[in-house]
């Protein structure tokens, strides 16, 4: 579903990406771990769209991305891709002035152009997914961090992407809280939902993931299931990162 081949991003003179390929096919849930600076978010910015790249190509559901494109061409390639994908990020982004179902409303009716009816009925069965059906009329600053954060995952499920990213969606919580995205995103894992997932929750990776990537300075420096990754590490750089995420 999703075939990277030596993508590449630059930041001024900084190569914050050099040269990573993965794949994600339907169905994964693809994690993404290592230490600070080695590129996650970014890389995950890419997929999106969100960053320009500088060199390789990114095909999503059949629609490549590649540097150099004429602007409106990759202007519209983004746009395809975009229709496909969804994005948690750590901080919520809801509309402050919105209550959370007017936060799920906004994209569908809007982007979408569906009925505000039938938007509206499928925005009440995420709450109820997201476990939060009695917060409808709240405003976001009503509402925890958590649930601040189950709202944003419902706003993506909203548009019925095939792919969502997660970009560190529980960096930002307390334990608690963090076990309520948690069972949010695992009960979608197990629906079959298409996921990547930047992550510093090594727990959530071993029990969920399906593929593991290690980055490590702007590279893939190991990639496998969780049980080879966190089991019977290959690199040394791997084995270095779970010593000081043990810590």
């Amino acid at each position: 579903m999703i075939c990277v081949r030596n993508l590449v991003k630059r930041h001024g003179l900084q190569e914050v990406l050099r040269g990573v390929t993965l794949e994600v096919d339907r169905g994964d849930v693809a994690v993404v771990v290592g230490p600070s600076g080695g590129g996650k978010s970014t890389f995950l910015r890419c997929l999106n769209g969100l960053e320009r790249i500088d060199s390789g190509s990114i095909e999503m559901n059949g629609t490549t991305l590649r540097a150099g494109l004429p602007p409106r061409e990759e202007e519209r390639r983004v746009r395809e891709i975009r229709a496909h994908v969804g994005m948690v990020f750590q901080q919520f982004h809801l509309f402050p002035h919105m209550t959370v179902l007017q936060n799920i409303l906004e994209a569908p009716v809007h982007v979408l152009r569906r009925p505000p009816e039938e938007a509206r009925a499928r925005a009440e069965a995420l709450l109820e997914r997201v476990g939060l059906p009695a917060k409808a009329r709240s405003l976001p600053h009503q509402l925890s961090g958590g649930e601040q954060q189950r709202v944003a995952i419902a706003r993506a499920l909203a548009m019925d992407p095939e792919v969502i990213l997660f970009d560190e969606p529980t960096s930002a919580l307390d334990p608690r809280m963090t076990g309520e995205v948690l069972s949010v995103m695992t009960d979608l894992a197990s629906e079959g939902q298409t996921m990547v997932v930047v992550t510093h929750a090594m727990g959530f990776a071993r029990r969920v993931a399906n593929k593991v990537h290690v980055f490590h300075e702007g590279r893939v420096a190991e990639s496998g299931p969780p049980e080879q990754v966190f089991g019977a590490p290959r690199e040394d750089v791997t084995r270095e990162f779970l010593r000081m995420a043990a810590d």
